[in-house]
């Protein structure tokens, strides 16, 4: 089973984004918080019991230095706001 379908049935992430193309397939986009991965497949009868990847990719990276700034900003902002 490939590394993004295991995370959609597991429930393991937090980010999600399904595209319903023409053909009938899905596109879905997962990440999660904290994990510099993002997961984006092509499934054909999704949740069907002829279920079949037709595409599969990881995306690794991290977010840009200017963006890492404003999220340490919003998390500091937010642990501020509980004291």
């Amino acid at each position: 089973m490939h590394e993004g379908l295991r995370k959609l049935y597991l429930g393991d992430f937090n980010n999600y984004n399904m595209d319903i193309l023409d053909d009938g397939s899905v596109v879905i986009t997962l990440a999660k918080d904290g994990e510099n991965k993002l997961y984006r497949f092509r499934v054909k009868d999704l949740y069907g019991p002829n279920e079949e990847v037709l595409e599969h990719e990881v995306i690794e990276g991290k977010p840009l230095d200017y963006i890492k700034k404003r999220i340490d900003n919003a998390r500091k902002g937010a642990k501020e706001k509980e004291v």
